[in-house]
């Protein structure tokens, strides 16, 4: 094993490197992250003829904390400012939230927008589901917005990451290990599914059934280009569909049809 770390940079964004997340897991990936539209995989090795092509860079131990801690900056979603924990003032609406190999500090602008469009929404006393929680960010806040939280993640050092993080914020979140399927037969009056655009539409029937009648499904990790693909998945199912396009990715909101 090599010392220190091996960031693989590709030519694609993190939608792409999502559609190969099983296999990149498999190869030792330990983290993705997506800045300018272009995504940077993590391994602990270097790792040979992978099906995602790019650019290898080794950085040294020091190094790597140095360029980790250094992307980390506070970043401003809806009324929550988004804080790793060395740089935290106590500040109201102050989520503190370290990453560690998990997805979701803010930074993404599809994290940004599925906690813009819960702060947009009443959360005390509903009941809220976050499908692939990752660090987490967006179940805490729901949780200190006054929602009952579930969350789950297929990825065992997200749910690691994300019960940490909410002890770290001074709330319980009960964080599963799997999927949407899990919670079949609970009913939801919100659903927040911050995925990618081929797990959305492979989820779109469970995604439907777990939503209250007069439920919001919050769904984001769709690229722009593929936004019709995921709208038509959970129109099909019976979902009535509002996109909201941004810079490179799109926010859905969806609704049980009348």
């Amino acid at each position: 094993m090599t010392d220190g770390h091996w960031l693989l940079h590709v030519d694609a964004d993190l939608d792409e490197v999502n559609r190969h997340w099983a296999m990149l897991t498999a190869a030792g990936m330990t983290g993705a992250a997506e800045i300018g539209g272009k995504a940077t995989v993590y391994f602990a090795d270097r790792v040979e003829a992978l099906v995602l092509p790019g650019r290898w860079e080794h950085l040294a131990d020091r190094d790597w904390n140095e360029r980790w801690r250094d992307g980390l900056t506070p970043v401003r979603a809806g009324r929550w400012t988004v804080t790793p924990s060395w740089l935290a003032t106590g500040a109201p609406d102050e989520l503190v939230i370290d990453p560690g190999q998990a997805f979701g500090t803010g930074h993404h602008e599809t994290t940004t927008a599925c906690m813009e469009a819960l702060d947009g929404i009443p959360l005390r006393g509903r009941a809220l589901l976050d499908v692939g929680t990752g660090t987490g960010v967006l179940a805490i806040a729901a949780a200190l917005a006054g929602a009952t939280v579930t969350a789950v993640d297929t990825d065992a050092l997200a749910v690691e990451a994300a019960t940490a993080n909410a002890e770290r914020n001074g709330t319980r979140v009960p964080v599963v290990h799997g999927s949407v399927d899990l919670v079949h037969g609970r009913i939801f009056d919100v659903v927040v599914a911050n995925l990618d655009s081929a797990t959305l539409a492979a989820l779109a029937r469970p995604l439907h059934d777990v939503l209250a009648p007069d439920g919001t499904l919050i769904a984001g990790g769709v690229g722009n280009e593929r936004s019709h693909e995921v709208r038509v998945a959970l129109e099909g199912v019976g979902l009535d569909v509002v996109a909201t396009p941004g810079d490179a990715w799109t926010l859905l909101r969806g609704a049980p049809a009348s």
